[in-house]
């Protein structure tokens, strides 16, 4: 098995050139036109109790990262780095825009205005350049960005020390400092959890071979304790593989195992007071085959990932999804199925990233040659958000609903019984009041 694909990428694709992001035929395409009264709205609120999937291919290039709260996709393209929101693609400069913060307002990527190419963070128009973990790199790049805590307090990423290459945490407060390492060789960070005290990536053995990696902090001393959480799992001793995603807390882990053979590798997840669980490969058409698990939902419910077959020019990808219902399945074909109408032709290749509540999903994809990088994001039918003190049914909580509240009081009517007591009386006006105003 070759190593599991980069977190990111775009990594990648670096060698592959500027030049391919400049044809024709990357030019944006929307399937379904975006109703103006949308545009100030956040992705997820304009999008509310809507049955359909909306699905967008937004650029030339990649996708990388969605904001927890689903209203921002970060990526690059042809310009550096770029910002999505329903009012369109806006360039923010620099090399890419990797990850962004829970609300969005703070972005980690990649700059190359500093002494070296370095990771940076971005905040309303000004990049702080993060530099390296040593005065120099191996060549002209001094780190790489990967993640950003869910407050952008807290970037990860992997730093250069001289041709030495580690893990690296900053913060506005600290800087750059190294993670610890159990290996004598090379490690990366290439995720952090929303509240900054879990961090995963892999950690190299001495045979050169990634191993996955999970950083814990001490919340009294602060000290940092690195783990191998795939060591000892079945058909893969040595815990071959890198953490690519985590949920809020650090509960929930995902990422790439390479037991070696296609039974013992591909997406896995590992939760806290449950342990692994190998989701493994889709069925695969080609080979080599590798694949992984890239992002998970805060309730664990979704993971989404990628999967890559073939060599050189000549290799294919197809993004993943795994939910209880479904199991690991393609996800142009889920989408599809929910009535997304992705043509034929365009290849969901990885589904990079997802919000918090699952329904925001973003990554690349390609038409034609693998290299032809386009980015998309898609939104996943909503659920009506309960608003069961309006009682008439209009939007809103008002003098309308207390009126028939107050024809309903002393009665077990269930519509008006909004605590479920068995009688309209007090405890249902005080709900009633603390709803006052428009429904969520």
């Amino acid at each position: 098995m070759n190593q599991p694909i980069l977190r990111r990428l775009s990594r990648f694709f670096a060698n592959i050139g500027a030049w391919c992001f400049n044809l024709g035929r990357m030019n944006s395409k929307i399937t379904r036109p975006i109703s103006l009264l949308l545009l100030s709205l956040p992705v997820t609120a304009a999008f509310a109790g809507d049955d359909d999937v909306y699905f967008e291919r937004i650029s030339s290039g990649l996708a990388n990262g969605v904001s927890a709260d689903g209203t921002v996709v970060v990526g690059e393209n042809n310009s550096g780095a770029f910002i999505w929101t329903l009012d369109g693609v806006t360039n923010i400069g620099e090399r890419d825009a990797i990850a962004a913060s829970a609300d969005g307002s703070l972005i980690i990527g990649d700059t190359s205005s500093g002494p070296g190419n370095s990771a940076g963070r971005y905040e309303a128009g000004v990049w702080t350049i993060f530099g390296g973990l040593g005065r120099s790199g191996c060549d002209a790049s001094l780190s790489s960005a990967y993640d950003i805590s869910a407050d952008g307090q807290r970037c990860v990423g992997l730093g250069w020390d001289g041709c030495s290459a580690s893990g690296f945490l900053w913060s506005a407060s600290e800087g750059m400092f190294e993670l610890p390492r159990l290996g004598a060789s090379s490690t990366r960070a290439d995720t952090i959890s929303g509240d900054g005290g879990v961090i995963g990536g892999w950690d190299q053995a001495s045979n050169g071979s990634r191993r996955a990696a999970v950083w814990y902090e001490n919340a009294k001393t602060g000290i940092w304790e690195e783990f191998l959480p795939l060591e000892g799992t079945a058909g893969n001793a040595a815990g071959y593989g890198e953490v690519n995603g985590c949920n809020g807390d650090g509960s929930i882990l995902v990422g790439s195992a390479d037991g070696g053979g296609n039974s013992t590798s591909g997406a896995f997840v590992i939760r806290e007071g449950e342990g692994f669980e190998l989701l493994g490969l889709l069925p695969p058409q080609d080979s080599p085959v590798t694949g992984g698990a890239l992002d998970i939902s805060a309730d664990g419910e979704i993971v989404v990932g990628f999967q890559r077959e073939g060599f050189g020019g000549g290799q294919s990808f197809r993004a993943t999804i795994w939910t209880p219902e479904s199991g690991y399945v393609e996800l142009k074909q889920y989408l599809n199925d929910l009535g997304a109408g992705i043509p034929e032709a365009f290849i969901l290749a990885a589904a990079q990233s997802i919000s918090d509540d699952g329904r925001v999903i973003c990554g690349w994809g390609y038409e034609g040659a693998f290299f032809f990088q386009e980015a998309w994001v898609v939104v996943l039918p909503g659920e009506d958000v309960p608003c069961p003190a309006d009682l008439n049914g209009d939007g809103m909580v008002g003098g309308a609903d207390l009126g028939l509240l107050l024809a309903a009081w002393g009665t077990a009517d269930p519509a008006a019984d909004l605590n479920g007591s068995g009688s309209v009386d007090g405890g249902d006006l005080g709900l009633l009041l603390s709803a006052w105003g428009a429904c969520p």
